[in-house]
């Protein structure tokens, strides 16, 4: 039974002579799964909004439901869509618009929340919930319904692996009774399981795809590398999270950007969220990653570090001195996990340009940083009007070209396909490796391999490991001992005191 169609469906944003949509044709079959594939900001978003409510696009072509349908739409950020004060209340509103008897309502409340993983007291404040919570709450609110399509956007830059896995075994129990699925992703090999079929979105053509398009949830740290003849020259052995000593007047062995004392992170009235008991440490040129699930209080934690709650003010050094909001200017950069909340000019370039103006900093830097992360061809565009991704790009471009002492990065890769992800990466290199240092957050471990340290929340317990991995431009096993040599040159040099030559600044660890 053929759900949803689309017949040589053409679209095009008022504010852009480009089409968006070129002739597209597409059928949900009911008990299907679709995957839609695409680069940052080819439309995938803006096509799910159109299938899903057709009346609000002035578009060409014809778009048919079936007689009956109930779709569900979960768009990236569930800010747009949450609308109530409490987990139970935001499960319960379709039931309630629909006139469910109470009692049959709180056993399909309690049945949503279950097959998402949302394990919460049905009173818990919207408010205090992490932004991957939040997703689980809305597709929660969405699948309460019992929906004959589901249309589901990028749910893996939301969701940590637990909360994939759910999801999964989720829609596959959806898809088994009939119910059809049309999914954006970067990362569709996390939900290969239930794809049925692969799509591609490009330049405003949709087309099936044999197999899954190729994305890589990150790069081969190498390549940055290999594109840097200069940080190459006498070694083939690198590990990418090396301090950056070149062109640096401070040393990273004492130059200390963030101190956290022990502490403990935790809401008013509530149990501790995160308990920490050992001292931790961010150097000048460090990468360092900070991991953990859904909820756990990444967020909450970076809220501490920047000042924006002060409960733990006297825990938390930056640069040297206490934390507290708007303390220390250009010094500290912070791209917030919902990048809208950061952007709010007319154009993306006024958006860059408006901190460095602020600062009296070079405007030329807005449009270097646009180059090196490659969205120079947003800079015209209203960044209110670009997709979840490309918000990402810009917020972190608007902060990233103050080129502060500290960068500060909430889930900045949510949205971005694997070649804006190495433009991220390279961007991010090159910031520490002029003595930036830069705190990472996920709820998954990713990029290890570029970091320098990972903090890790598990079972509420905040905690430091060491990310140690060995990497070959050339596969050449001989070559240990001379670059392990070398390596242990470059700690006797800094015990002299001489400037360490080129190859004496590659970290080695064997």
């Amino acid at each position: 039974m053929t759900l949803l169609a689309l017949h040589e469906v053409s679209f095009r944003h008022q504010s852009s002579s480009v089409a968006l949509f070129k002739q597209l044709n597409f059928t949900v079959i009911a008990g299907e799964c679709h995957c839609i594939c695409g680069e940052t900001g080819a439309g995938k978003s803006s096509l799910l909004q159109l299938m899903a409510m057709p009346s609000e696009f002035d578009f060409k072509g014809e778009i048919l439901h079936s007689d009956g349908l109930r779709l569900g739409l979960v768009m990236q950020d569930p800010h747009i869509q949450l609308i109530r004060e409490t987990v139970g209340a935001e499960v319960a509103f379709g039931l309630e618009n629909l006139a469910f008897p109470a009692p049959e309502m709180l056993q399909l409340v309690l049945q949503a929340l279950q097959q998402v993983g949302l394990d919460l007291p049905l009173d818990t404040q919207v408010s205090n919930l992490s932004l991957g919570q939040k997703y689980r709450l809305m597709l929660a609110a969405q699948l309460v319904l019992r929906p004959n399509v589901i249309f589901i956007d990028e749910p893996w830059a939301q969701l940590d692996d637990a909360g994939v896995v759910e999801l999964n075994e989720a829609l596959k129990q959806l898809v088994d009774s009939g119910v059809s699925v049309v999914m954006t992703e970067h990362h569709s090999a996390a939900f290969s399981q239930v794809i049925n079929t692969h799509w591609l979105l490009k330049n405003g053509v949709l087309n099936k795809q044999d197999k899954a398009p190729i994305q890589k949830a990150e790069t081969c740290p190498l390549t940055h590398l290999a594109n840097k003849p200069q940080l190459r020259e006498n070694t083939e052995l690198w590990r990418l999270n090396m301090p950056a000593v070149q062109a640096i007047t401070v040393s990273v062995q004492t130059d200390i950007r963030l101190a956290i004392s022990p502490l403990t992170v935790q809401f008013t009235d509530k149990p501790p969220l995160i308990e920490l008991s050992q001292e931790l440490q961010l150097y000048a040129g460090e990468m360092v990653g900070l991991f953990g699930e859904n909820g756990c209080g990444k967020t909450s934690l970076l809220n501490q570090i920047v000042g924006i709650d002060d409960k733990n003010q006297h825990a938390i050094l930056m640069l040297g001195k206490p934390v507290k909001l708007g303390t220390f200017g250009q010094d500290l950069g912070f791209l917030m996990q919902r990048p809208s909340r950061q952007l709010f000019e007319v154009s993306v370039q006024q958006e860059v340009e408006f901190s460095l103006k602020r600062f009296g900093l070079p405007v030329s830097r807005a449009s270097e940083i646009l180059t090196q992360l490659n969205i120079s061809h947003l800079a015209a565009q209203s960044p209110h009007k670009l997709s979840y991704g490309q918000q990402h790009l810009v917020a972190l471009a608007s902060v990233l070209c103050l080129k502060p002492k500290v960068l500060l990065l909430d889930d900045p890769f949510a949205g971005l396909d694997s070649q804006y992800f190495s433009y991220v990466i390279d961007a991010l290199t090159d910031f520490c490796l002029q003595g930036g240092a830069i705190l990472i957050t996920s709820h998954r471990p990713i990029m290890k391999t570029h970091l320098s340290k990972v903090w890790q929340i598990a079972g509420g317990k905040l905690t430091q490991c060491f990310q140690r991995e060995r990497y070959f431009l050339h596969e050449k096993d001989s070559q240990l001992e001379q670059l392990s040599q070398q390596g242990q040159a470059f700690q006797k040099g800094q015990a002299s005191g001489r400037q360490p030559a080129l190859a004496d600044m590659c970290e080695v660890n064997l």
